[in-house]
């Protein structure tokens, strides 16, 4: 009884504060990967290594910013997402 009240518990009050806050969430996108691009198998042609993370940002309907660069005060943002490229060994 006691796990079935514990997971009752999480649908009724975590899950829906975790979906709150994160929807209210001040996102940033720093794209720190100098200028790196990959090829997009879907059909977007050649984009920036930082294209995937939009994209999903975006359908999952979540406002963000991307930036080049870090700015000063980080104080606004609640997540700070930050793509530094890719490496090819081969």
């Amino acid at each position: 009884m006691k796990k079935k009240n514990i997971l009752i518990t999480l649908m009724v009050f975590v899950i829906p504060l975790v979906f709150t806050t994160t929807a209210s969430a001040n996102i940033l996108l720093w794209d720190n990967d100098n200028y790196a691009t990959i090829y997009d198998p879907e059909g977007a042609g050649v984009v920036g290594c930082q294209y995937a993370i939009e994209k999903a940002l975006n359908n999952m309907e979540l406002d963000y910013q991307t930036m080049s660069y870090l700015p000063l005060d980080l104080e606004p943002y609640t997540i700070l997402i930050i793509t530094l490229g890719h490496w090819c060994f081969g």
